[in-house]
């Protein structure tokens, strides 16, 4: 650039003295005077290209913007220059202009013509790459790291030094992450005759300290203990931690935990808390081994000192709105729009600030973006702290800036799946302010479909233009495939099962859905066929139809020997959704089928509440549902209703309610990688005209209650057979429920490797309302009916990579559980009990 810049400099002030006046400014007479400047400018005759040796030099020519015959511009050929070096094919690249030999056809002037030569020099290429040294990570697990983090070597390309570099430090971090932190990774390159190039990472591992002490100093007024319970990414005071790489020290993991505990000091009082850098020192801690012999042994490790100036103590004193904000707000709601009720005297928060600030946005935003003209606004806090009474006033205003648009989402990596079937999942919308939340839960919603591989953070790059204030959204996604295979099953209402679902993906271009699902056991099969179209007719609902046909034969072993009955029933369900918003749905379905049943003939008597005149059983039904479902991603709640005969027509006359409710909340207290999980569930079914079929019965277990087989979350009946002699004999048997209740509590421990830990409380209860059953009823054991079942235990589950379907193993104690004697008559003592404890198994989550 030196050789350019030193042979152009008369043209340079030239040009200088051109662009001191705007061109939009020139007169008639400035303009002849430039037009003569840029006329007596050297005009470039050639270009050409040295060093070269594997690239072609047009390959080259087709990334510089100067062309022969233009005039010389050294802006545009720094330009060029740059542009060359963002290619990663040069390691050095010089630009030298000279006086041209060839004649110039429009003039004889020969100083008027240069001729331009870039002289490159190649990176050789890159010919292999080897990982050597390392004790910790094998090659596999080195590749598989680099290919990850987008960084796997390009052989037969440039050898890029940076790149190398990026991969050298993705080694190290990963190293420093398994309590390495002296890890080093050096460079070793050899190169070739023929311009390649073959490169050797020799890794040392370094010593293994891990972080064994985290202590605070300065004015932190938080106990330590609450501020560690802050820290998620160096936990080393947690079970497991070494495990999971809880007990590295990293920057990158103190970074993260520096900003949750400074969020924290944030929105509990101290908006002006300052957190410094961790100071890391090397400790040696004493400790006492029995084994093989008694003897002391010290261990080296990490201990970590952070600052923390905690600063004055602030409460609310007041949130106050400007009258240009209730102003516009008042005029686009169409109505007045009031603050809500905030308690004075509370901690400062910046959290629940930020909170009603996003209310008030929202409020004077357009209410439709297609039809209403209205600009765009912002809204601003501005905070007022008065040290000397430890208060702060909240006012908000409008801003003086625009917000940030959504000016385009451009989706990266689609092949198989359009534009269109990714944007109706994401909420945010191009000419829409930019919404953080909405985008988290489109993506969340994009990762659940299955068919794409888990989005990161650095998969989205969110890039603001401060001059337009629009912001431009880029998201790269990984296409799992079209076609997706996944295991279903567990314990079922009549025992275990085990399937798979195999679902294919816009086979017709017509971006439907082809499922197909088999599922069986000892005592059930199901095979569903189901084609889905979304996007029907254009809006944002979507239509299936399916068929179904399964085959029941329950066998309740714990009680009366079985079958109790055997169902076969087959038939079609059209459900049509309908998203509301973002967050609501709604469902219409209807099913026309047909159930056979057949009770045993030697025994009718078995089956609690069927007589020996319904030996078998025939029944068409006909059945329209409708339901309502809230999700929020950490939030559910979901309401479902149907109803059977009547004017629809059939022979089932049937109604059919449940409910849903659950909550995923992170842990405040213990650490914030950890998190609680609540469901709530209720459902019932019962016969407003004749009888409701045996096998209509809910006969719930372990999906509510853990630890329970088939049958027993409901009561027992009373059923009389023969014995060897001939005298008949009691028994007791499941009678199933027609109401059911219950509700889960788990704490979730992540434990890494796709593998959680829950430790759960369930309690649940069945009654079977003798009123909804018609006129058979069996004869129930009223000591059974309505008995409150609780378990707790522990579940590990492991999420299997490639179909991301959880395995669920568990073991449950029955601390609440049926364990009674019943006395049936003088002679004749029934014993009622739960097992004390089981093991279970299931695939999916429970909820």
């Amino acid at each position: 650039m030196r050789w350019l810049l030193s042979g152009s400099l008369g043209i340079l002030f030239l040009s200088g003295a051109t662009c001191a006046q705007p061109p939009d400014d020139l007169s008639p007479a400035g303009a002849e005077i430039s037009s003569a400047i840029v006329a007596t400018a050297p005009r470039i005759s050639e270009i050409s290209f040295t060093g070269l040796r594997h690239i072609a030099p047009g390959a080259v020519e087709a990334q510089v913007s100067s062309r022969a015959g233009a005039p010389l511009d050294a802006r545009r050929m720094e330009a060029d220059v740059r542009a060359l070096a963002r290619l990663g094919w040069f390691e050095s690249i010089r630009v030298e202009t000279r006086a041209s030999t060839n004649p110039s056809p429009e003039s004889s002037e020969e100083l008027q013509r240069v001729a331009i030569i870039f002289h490159l020099k190649e990176l050789p290429f890159l010919s292999g790459v080897n990982f050597s040294g390392s004790r910790l990570l094998s090659q596999q697990q080195i590749q598989k790291l680099l290919e990850e983090k987008k960084l796997s070597p390009g052989l037969g390309k440039p050898a890029d030094p940076a790149a190398l570099q990026q991969m050298a430090f993705a080694i190290r971090t990963a190293l420093n992450e398994l309590a390495r932190p002296d890890a080093v990774v050096r460079i070793e390159r050899k190169e070739a005759p023929n311009a390649t190039v073959s490169v050797r990472f020799n890794i040392d591992d370094g010593a293994h300290l891990r972080v064994r002490r985290v202590s605070f100093e300065g004015n932190p007024q938080f106990s330590a203990n609450v501020l560690r319970r802050q820290m998620n990414s160096i936990t080393p005071w947690q079970p497991f931690a070494s495990l999971r790489s809880k007990n590295a020290y990293t920057r990158e993991a103190f970074e993260a935990d520096r900003q949750r505990i400074l969020s924290y000091y944030q929105n509990h009082g101290y908006p002006e808390a300052r957190i410094g850098s961790a100071q890391v020192a090397r400790t040696s801690e004493p400790s006492r081994r029995w084994f093989p012999w008694p003897h002391a042994e010290a261990h080296a490790g990490l201990s970590l000192t952070v600052p923390v100036e905690a600063g004055p103590f602030y409460r609310v004193e007041s949130i106050s709105i400007s009258p240009a904000l209730q102003h516009a707000a008042d005029e686009r709601r169409g109505r007045p729009v009031i603050l809500p009720e905030w308690q004075q005297g509370v901690p400062y928060s910046a959290q629940q600030i930020e909170r009603v600030r996003r209310w008030w946005l929202v409020q004077v935003q357009p209410k439709d973006s297609k039809s209403d003209s209205a600009p765009y606004l912002s809204v601003a806090t501005r905070p007022t702290f008065e040290s000397d009474k430890h208060s702060a006033r909240v006012e908000l205003d409008l801003g003086d800036a625009p917000p940030y648009l959504v000016q385009r989402i451009e989706f990266q990596g689609l092949h198989k799946f359009s534009d269109r079937y990714m944007r109706r999942r994401i909420p945010l919308r191009e000419g829409r302010p930019v919404d953080d939340r909405a985008l988290e839960a489109g993506l969340a919603r994009i990762a659940r479909t299955g068919y794409f591989k888990p989005i990161r953070k650095e998969d989205v790059h969110v890039r603001m233009d401060d001059g337009t204030h629009t912001a431009n959204v880029s998201i790269h996604v990984e296409e799992a495939g079209q076609q997706r295979a996944s295991l279903i099953g567990g314990h079922a209402q009549f025992g275990s099962t085990l399937g798979i679902a195999y679902t294919v993906f816009d086979l017709l271009n017509r971006e439907e859905l082809l499922s197909a699902q088999l599922e069986g056991g000892p005592e059930s099969l199901q095979v569903m066929l189901g084609l889905a179209k979304e996007g029907i007719f254009g809006t944002r609902a979507s239509l299936a139809f399916s068929v179904f046909n399964n085959v029941v034969r329950p066998r309740f072993a714990s009680s009366a020997q079985g079958p109790f009955f055997s169902s076969h029933s087959e038939g079609i369900t059209v459900p049509w959704s309908y998203a509301i918003n973002s967050t609501d749905s709604v469902v219409l379905n209807y099913t026309l089928s047909r159930t056979m049943t057949e009770y045993p003939v030697t025994t009718p008597a078995a089956v609690p509440g069927v007589t020996i005149g319904n030996v078998r059983n025939d029944i068409s039904m006909h059945s329209l549902g409708m339901g309502w479902a809230h999700d929020i991603g950490n939030e559910r709640l979901a309401f479902s209703n149907s109803v059977s005969g009547g004017v629809l027509g059939g022979g089932e006359n049937m109604l059919r309610s449940s409910g849903e409710y659950g909550r995923i909340a992170h842990d405040p207290v213990f650490s914030q990688g950890n998190s609680w999980a609540f469901r709530t569930t209720l459902s019932g079914a019962g016969s407003y005209r004749g009888d409701l079929p045996f096998h209509a019965r809910l006969f719930s277990a372990d999906e509510i209650v853990r630890g329970l087989r088939p049958g027993e979350l409901g009561p027992d009946a009373l059923i009389f057979k023969s014995i060897s002699s001939g005298a008949p004999a009691l028994s007791a048997a499941p009678a199933g429920a027609n109401l059911i209740g219950g509700a889960n509590a788990e704490y979730r421990v992540p434990l890494g490797g796709g593998t959680e830990a829950a430790y759960f409380f369930d309690l649940g209860s069945g009654r079977l309302l003798p009123n909804w059953l018609g006129p058979s009823r069996p004869l129930l054991l009223s000591s059974t009916n309505g008995v409150l079942h609780g378990s707790t235990g522990i579940e590990f589950r492991w999420t299997v990579p490639g179909v991301n379907v959880p395995i669920r193993a568990y073991y449950a104690v029955n601390v609440l559980r049926l364990n009674r004697s019943i006395r049936l008559s003088d002679k004749s003592v029934l014993f009622a009990r739960n097992r004390f404890s089981a093991f279970g198994w299931g695939l999916g989550s429970l909820f």
